[in-house]
């Protein structure tokens, strides 16, 4: 599996020099982080392309499990200690999650950005159905740039990763999408890794995220939730200075960043598209 490193200088503080995996997601490659990479150079970052994507895309996509194993051997192998913060959005937030669900010993810390854990919409699965019939058209995935509000300059490079992704690889990923995780075995497996957790989702993303995934999270002991209002998505890139300071302060001080809502307080935007 293909990756980029950061190697970052140590200023002294508790967890500068840390390392930080971003796990991107299911639409995209590594690029995405762009803007997160130089915002952190205090941290020795890790930067893959999952199976299947970017300049791993002649690498079969086998499941999510299987990439959070490949993952998992990317910290064991080059990560500062064996161990590093794991930043996920989307895809990347499942393959982090099961990351420290298979090999705990290997996070220190999630942020689980825009996780999808419940199964989506019946319109959501017709919508996916429909984006998979497109797959392989330009045109679809010019539109789907707009849909995510992506800045110009990061159109052609959406458009060239999405068209190298292959159709069966979104296939499997769209019904393991639509399969979710199990919230009771989250219930019981979580508490015991002995790893913060934070999920936070934008407060104009789909209600399968905003609401229904971040309600399963917030159920679960240890775990914080919370709105990012007004964010769509792709908030990373929608939102650079919150999504760097959600990073930031969870590593850091596991606290949230201002900005975001406690997802439990009900002031959040939790009423998102099906």
């Amino acid at each position: 599996m293909r990756h980029l490193v950061f190697h970052g200088d140590n200023d002294g503080s508790p967890h500068a020099g840390d390392t930080i995996v971003f796990l991107h997601g299911g639409n995209v490659a590594g690029w995405m982080w762009g803007e997160q990479i130089p915002a952190f150079p205090d941290h020795h970052i890790l930067v893959p392309d999952l199976p299947g994507f970017g300049a791993s895309n002649d690498e079969p996509w086998v499941s999510v499990a299987h990439a959070a194993d490949r993952v998992a051997e990317l910290i064991a192998s080059t990560a500062r200690g064996g161990v590093a913060h794991v930043v996920g959005l989307s895809l990347g937030a499942g393959v982090a999650l099961q990351l420290a669900l298979r090999h705990p010993t290997t996070v220190s810390s999630l942020l689980l950005a825009s996780a999808s854990i419940t199964p989506p919409s019946r319109a959501a699965i017709l919508g996916g159905r429909v984006m998979l019939a497109a797959w392989n058209r330009p045109w679809f995935w010019a539109a789907l740039a707009r849909g995510y509000k992506l800045p110009a300059d990061s159109v052609e490079i959406f458009t060239e990763t999405g068209l190298g992704i292959r159709q069966e690889t979104a296939r499997a990923i769209f019904d393991e999408t639509c399969r979710g995780f199990d919230p009771a075995e989250l219930a019981a497996a979580v508490p015991a890794l002995g790893v913060r957790v934070l999920a936070v989702a934008g407060g104009r993303d789909s209600r399968a995220i905003s609401v229904d995934s971040l309600a399963v999270l917030a159920a679960i002991d240890g775990v914080e939730t919370a709105i990012a209002p007004g964010m769509h998505h792709q908030w990373n890139i929608e939102n650079v200075a919150l999504f760097n300071a959600t990073v930031r302060e969870w590593i850091g001080r596991s606290t949230l960043a201002d900005g975001l809502v406690n997802s439990e307080s009900g002031t959040g935007e939790q009423s998102g598209r099906e």
